[in-house]
């Protein structure tokens, strides 16, 4: 549940909660106030935290939508070992306390979940495995296939080490110049002080479990999808994206030539944005 909100500050609320391992996760709520038509809830991608994503959360609370992120466990201000997350169990029961929490104090606001990278894996295989009652889902160049393929042995290494040693971290490999064609943005990330390189064995075997899962089982998604890639990301793969994307109705994918990994931070953001909120103005019509 939610523990406290520390902070009030011109309509942004930081908040945390606690999960039953006893981890305290931190995040924040941007509220328009009264006239609110939607919220977005947004899961960010590995070794990042939802700081990044302000500016992104200021743009929706102008259209009258809300935004609610937390970091990961592991991640930014959150506890926990740098890069470790046990399994996806862990991040389907925060999207669930998210959810629970979030019906209590707005329960006739529409709500969408917002998954970028890693986090659009895990909305992904939460969305196909709880199957929650939202109005729809925001998936941005989602941890489907990657643009290399681990070895077979890191991926039996991390099986043995996610059962003996599931906090065991590594380097992530991530080259920062592929986030983004604005270098400033890539600067922004290279000085960032909460932006960290590690990944438990644990959350790779969730990360690789849970896409095989997904490319499995993506015909039986329920919740309308907007599914977005670059078609240049040299991080996740856009053929993860393409593949799912042919297998169900729910989906409506566009892939944006040229753009690498982070659409919210490239050079054509703007363009990204109003195709996003565009997206989710036609689901909330059909609601009327």
């Amino acid at each position: 549940m939610i523990d406290y909100i520390y902070e009030v500050n011109k309509g942004n609320m930081d908040i945390s909660i606690r999960l039953r391992n006893g981890l305290q996760l931190r995040g924040f709520i941007n509220s328009p106030g009264s006239d609110v038509k939607a919220f977005i809830l947004l899961f960010h991608g590995i070794g990042e935290h939802i700081g990044r994503y302000r500016e992104w959360a200021g743009k929706f609370a102008k259209e009258g939508r809300g935004f609610m992120a937390f970091d990961l466990p592991g991640h930014g201000n959150s506890d926990g070992k740098r890069g470790v997350i046990s399994s996806y169990n862990l991040t389907d029961e925060m999207a669930e306390t998210l959810i629970s929490e979030y019906r209590k104090t707005y329960p006739e606001v529409p709500l969408f979940v917002y998954g970028h990278s890693l986090g659009g894996g895990i909305v992904l295989n939460y969305l196909l495995r709880r199957q929650p009652d939202i109005k729809g889902a925001i998936i941005t160049s989602p941890w489907i296939k990657l643009t290399f393929e681990p070895s077979a042995f890191k991926i039996f290494l991390a099986k043995i080490m996610k059962s003996v040693y599931p906090s065991f971290v590594q380097p992530t490999g991530l080259v920062t110049a592929h986030l983004s064609h604005d270098t400033g943005e890539v600067k922004k990330y290279i000085e960032d002080p909460l932006v960290h390189d590690k990944i438990s064995a644990g959350l790779f075997h969730s990360a690789v479990t849970a896409s095989d899962y997904i490319l499995s089982n993506i015909s039986k998604l329920k919740v309308p999808v907007l599914l977005l890639h670059g078609s240049d990301d040299l991080i996740t793969s856009p053929e993860g994206s393409m593949e799912i994307a042919g297998k169900s109705d729910m989906i409506t994918f566009r892939l944006w030539e040229g753009g690498y990994h982070e659409l919210h931070n490239e050079t054509f953001r703007d363009e990204v944005f109003a195709f996003i909120s565009n997206w989710i103005k036609s689901k909330l019509s059909e609601s009327n």
